[in-house]
C-alpha cells in the first residue's frame, strides 16, 4: 500500500545517497558533550542552534561549519545525538571518536539502515 511517510523517507535516502552524506547515530549525552567540545576546539564553528520551546527537552539541533564542511548534530529523547555532514568528514570523526557510521538519514527506516563495516564486526 501507497505511504506518504515512505515515500518521503526514500527520497530522503535518496538525496542522502546523491549527496555523499553519512551519519554517526545514537550517539549518548555522555559521549557526544566532549566530542562537541572537541569538533568546537579544533576549528568548527556554531552556525545555528535551535531555538524552539522544547530545546532540550524533546528535539535539539546545532549546525557546525568549518571551511565549505557543514555538520548537523540532531538530538531528540529516543535515539540520543546524530552527527550528519559529508560521507569523508564524518568518517574520520567516527574513526577518532571509535563509533560507528551509518550511510543513511538518521529517520530512515531502521530496517534499512546500513551500518559501518566496523560495527557489523562488533556483533
Amino acid at each position: 500500500m501507497f505511504s506518504a511517510a515512505r515515500t518521503l523517507r526514500s527520497l530522503a535516502n535518496l538525496r542522502f545517497r546523491i549527496l555523499n552524506l553519512a551519519t554517526i547515530q545514537d550517539v549518548p549525552a555522555e559521549t557526544f558533550g566532549p566530542l562537541f567540545e572537541q569538533l568546537v576546539s579544533s576549528g568548527w564553528q556554531v552556525r545555528s542552534k535551535y531555538a524552539g520551546f522544547d530545546a532540550g527537552i524533546d528535539y535539539d539541533c546545532v549546525l557546525l561549519r568549518k571551511g565549505f564542511g557543514t555538520l548537523r548534530c540532531e538530538w531528540d529523547n529516543w535515539s540520543e545525538w546524530s552527527i550528519e555532514g559529508k560521507r569523508r568528514l564524518i568518517e574520520e570523526i567516527a574513526e577518532r571518536s571509535k563509533l560507528p557510521v551509518t550511510y543513511a538519514w538518521r529517520w530512515a527506516d531502521p530496517l534499512q539502515r546500513k551500518p559501518s563495516a566496523s560495527a557489523e564486526l562488533k556483533h
